[in-house]
């Protein structure tokens, strides 16, 4: 598998730095809008089952009013007390007008399905369908409510034989039970909301609390007829069976009146709220099945996941352009470094920004700059190494033959008694012998020094004026190490062009000059008291040795530019001869040395 490179490791990192925390405020966001749907539905749950509560009472408060409106006519009452009292144009008129009161009464409450007054007493006469003797049918064994009742005495009324919700309650008379009221009201009219469905997900349901006399437990039983039974999908048995549990569970020894609960079964999950109604001993219960949210969920998740990667993917592309952008500068600069490696040293790279790129392309250029110009002088200094080597070797051939040669006109000048030629052969073996150690590449000032004094010394014999060298150097300055023949040239030059052409006794000086002791260099000094150099000579010389090109000196000769090739290649390329010169006065030449080089030791026989 092809391993990543910089910048897709870059564009990955970026990516994810943006995506994970994108990612974890997705997912927080989706659970917050999930919670937030589930206490949406369980806040709906409630107050659909408060609306279906307040229903109810509302019904039992009208069933209780019409209770008392009964059992406050006293004159009814009293009537079913002593009916005997009464004659029978009386008995006839008070059951007519009774009758007709009632009659317009539950007309202005349409809820109420049927009123029926049962009196205890035989002697009152029956006027149906309000007025009926209690013989008519058990009342006893009535609850005080009776859910799915039907009254089946009223024998071939069957308009009024619905399936209904009734109470049945004692009338008194100066707390003597003189018969019954029965209050009706259909199934539906009481619990409207068991007859509607609002839509698949909202159920209601209502259920009676009874004990099971063969088990000695309460059981919940559920208000229901067909029409019920069409409107709305019962519980499963699972779901039936927690919410059951969850009914009768006791709370410091009391059930609970109410509350909320979630029914699971399986995949099925229902947010639910129920309450208990003690005076009607029911509970009522509604269900908001999770699938409501589940399919908002998926459509809002899914939304938000597609948003999600469309993101992703916009931004991927995105932060890939960016960086791609960004490094195709640093690909640049690899290459360039690729093609060094191959040994281009004359690549560069274009530079472009104003930034650490910018730098480090600016960095690259002067490195590869560098690495040319550090070549070429190591290429000058072993040219420079070769030359000087090559004229060593030609200058020592024949060399013990030349010292032999010298030993013999020695000893020719010593039986002669030559005294001159004596000293005048052993100073030119001991310049000869200075030349020809051709492997020694550098000396101290003072070997330096030593050497022109015997070259003048040797010019003195041959002229017939004088050449005086006089030295101005501090015994510490005497070590400074420095190329072999750096000076002699010098001496040289200035007795060819100076003092020969004048043909009268001279003085060459040679001095150090120290600019101070914060200074890190110091000026080894030759001077001549010659005809000088004119300024366009010597602006063309200071041009001439500012030529860095390596130039070959096929005389064999020592020149300035051999002694500037060799300081520069020994002190470095800012180590630069310094001319002074004026016509009719004399010429300075200056040579710069590092000052650390005093302490440095003679090189020995260094190759």
């Amino acid at each position: 598998m092809r391993a990543m490179n910089f910048s897709q490791k870059l564009v990955f990192a970026y990516t994810c730095i943006v995506v994970i925390p994108l990612f974890i405020l997705v997912i927080t966001a989706m659970g917050l809008i999930r919670s937030s749907r589930v206490e949406e539905l369980e806040a709906n749950s409630e107050g659909l089952l408060q609306e279906n509560l307040e229903i109810v009472k509302k019904n039992q408060e009208t069933c209780t009013r019409f209770e008392l409106l009964v059992n406050s006519n006293g004159q009814l009452t009293l009537f079913f007390t002593i009916p005997e009292r009464s004659n029978e144009d009386e008995i006839i008129e008070t059951m007519i007008s009774e009758t007709t009161m009632l009659e317009r009464t539950i007309e202005t409450v349409p809820n109420i399905y049927g009123l029926r007054v049962f009196a205890d007493n035989p002697n009152v006469p029956e006027r149906w369908p309000i007025f009926m003797n209690s013989s008519r049918t058990n009342l006893k064994a009535l609850n005080r409510w009776e859910f799915n009742y039907t009254a089946d005495y009223l024998g071939n009324l069957g308009s009024l034989k619905y399936e209904s919700v009734c109470t049945t309650r004692r009338l008194e008379k100066n707390h003597r039970e003189i018969g019954y009221i029965q209050i009706a009201m259909k199934t539906s009219d009481f619990f409207p909301f068991l007859f509607k469905n609002i839509n698949e997900y909202n159920n209601d349901y209502a259920y009676r609390e009874v004990l099971n006399e063969k088990t000695n437990q309460m059981e919940l039983i559920p208000i229901t007829n067909e029409i019920i039974e069409r409107a709305n999908e019962p519980l499963s048995e699972k779901l039936f069976e927690e919410f059951s549990a969850e009914v009768f569970r006791r709370k410091q020894g009391e059930l609970l009146p109410g509350g909320k609960v979630i029914l699971k079964n399986n995949s099925e999950v229902r947010y639910s709220s129920w309450v208990r109604v003690p005076d009607l001993n029911i509970i009522l219960l509604h269900t908001c099945s999770s699938e409501q949210i589940q399919k908002s969920l998926f459509l809002i998740q899914s939304g938000i996941l597609i948003g999600l990667f469309i993101t992703i993917f916009l931004l991927y592309f995105l932060v890939r352009y960016l960086t791609s952008r960004l490094m195709a500068r640093v690909y640049k600069l690899i290459r360039g470094m690729k093609q060094v490696q191959k040994g281009n040293l004359e690549a560069l790279v274009e530079v472009t920004g104003y930034d650490e790129v910018t730098e480090a392309q600016q960095t690259f250029n002067k490195m590869t700059e560098q690495l040319r110009s550090q070549i070429e002088e190591i290429r000058k200094e072993q040219q420079l190494i070769a030359d000087t080597e090559m004229k060593a070797m030609q200058n020592q051939i024949n060399a013990h033959f030349l010292y032999n040669a010298l030993e013999t006109i020695k000893m020719q000048a010593v039986i002669a008694g030559e005294t001159d030629v004596e000293e005048s052969i052993n100073v030119l073996g001991k310049l000869m012998h200075y030349c020809l150690r051709w492997r020694v590449h550098t000396v101290t000032l003072e070997e330096e020094v030593d050497y022109i004094r015997s070259y003048i010394y040797l010019l003195n014999i041959r002229n017939d004026y004088v050449i005086s060298l006089k030295t101005e150097i501090s015994d510490e300055c005497k070590k400074i190490v420095i190329p072999k023949m750096s000076l002699q040239p010098l001496v040289e030059n200035a007795f060819f062009y100076a003092i020969e052409p004048l043909g009268k006794d001279a003085v060459i000086k040679v001095y150090t000059e120290c600019e101070g002791p914060e200074s890190d260099r110091i000026w080894l000094c030759v001077r001549d008291y010659g005809k000088g150099i004119s300024e366009e000579k010597q602006k063309e010389l200071m041009d001439y040795l500012a030529d860095d090109t390596y130039e070959r000196d096929s005389t064999g000769s020592i020149g300035l530019k051999n002694i500037q090739q060799r300081l520069t290649v020994f002190c470095g390329k800012e180590y630069r001869l310094v001319i002074e010169s004026k016509e009719g006065e004399g010429t300075l030449i200056k040579i710069p040395v590092p000052r650390q080089f005093i302490q440095s030791e003679k090189g020995g026989d260094a190759q």
